[in-house]
């Protein structure tokens, strides 16, 4: 993933996308870094990018709305050039296993991240 530089947050907590940003742009100040406090938003703008750019989508799981099982579920059915082009992250505050596996059971979640993130986290990722 070290040659990823385009980063989509996907979070409902303002905070939390104003800090992982803040921590992503700690490892790279030219890292390209997009924020949707809404899923469906995130997703629109996937659809309509993502077979040109290349991100890393950090997904919070637990959203009002859309969660992150949904917007997983549906970003699963766009065609392949477009899911190939991203990889997601999972995102939860949350300890439940049970929620951990069924996130990490999608084809498309190849990482998995805990709030609140840590910049190791970010370096763990980074060098996956």
């Amino acid at each position: 993933m070290q040659d990823i530089t385009n980063f989509i947050i996907i979070d409902d907590s303002k905070e939390d996308c104003y800090l992982i940003k803040k921590r992503l742009q700690t490892l790279n100040a030219s890292f390209t870094i997009q924020s949707f406090f809404s899923p469906h938003e995130a997703f629109d703008h996937v659809l309509n990018t993502g077979a040109t750019t290349k991100s890393i989508i950090i997904l919070d799981i637990y959203m009002p709305l859309m969660d992150g099982f949904e917007f997983v579920e549906a970003f699963e059915s766009l065609p392949n050039n477009i899911q190939d082009n991203h990889l997601i992250c999972a995102l939860t505050s949350s300890i439940n296993k049970q929620y951990i596996d069924r996130i990490s059971a999608y084809q498309s979640v190849k990482f998995f991240l805990e709030k609140p993130l840590k910049t190791e986290s970010l370096l763990d990722l980074m060098a996956s």
